[in-house]
This record gives structure tokens, sequence and C-alpha cells, in this order.
């Protein structure tokens, strides 16, 4: 009976995280991404972590260094535009 309800509570924990990372709203994933986390502990469930790939592509991410010599070449519509001002 317990386990039956923390089940659909992660059920609807994830729902809502994956609802959250696609309207961009980092801080509601991550509350409830981990929700999902603490209540599969709780259950011991022992399930695989449904945001575990996506864990891996970001520790995998190394963006490019900006640097101070770094430049943005912008398209010819706009240069055109700036030098009209």
């Amino acid at each position: 009976m317990m386990s039956e309800r923390i089940l659909a509570a992660m059920e609807t924990a994830e729902q809502k995280a994956w609802d959250a990372l696609a309207r961009y709203k980092f801080y509601m994933f991550g509350y409830h991404a981990a929700h999902w986390v603490n209540l599969n502990r709780i259950g011991e469930f022992k399930r695989e972590n449904p945001f575990g790939d996506l864990v891996k592509m970001a520790r995998g991410y190394r963006p490019m260094p900006i640097t101070a010599t770094s430049s943005i070449e912008l398209p010819s519509s706009i240069a055109e535009q700036g030098s009209l001002l």
C-alpha cells in the first residue's frame, strides 16, 4: 500500500520534472528530479534514475572559453543597420 503511493508520487515527480525542463524552468526541474531521487531512496526501489542520461550528457559538456580577444561576427544585414546609426 505505502509502496504503491510512493511509486505514484515518483511517477508524478518524473512527469513534473520533464515538464519543467521542457519549459526552461530549471529550478523546478531540479526540485522534482530531486524529489524523484529521494522517493526512490526512501522506497528502497533502486530504480535507474530517469535523468541519468541527461546527467551524463551534462558532465561531457565543455563550453568554449570566452576570452577578451573573442570576436562575434554579425550577419551582414545587422552590420549594415549598425553602420546607419
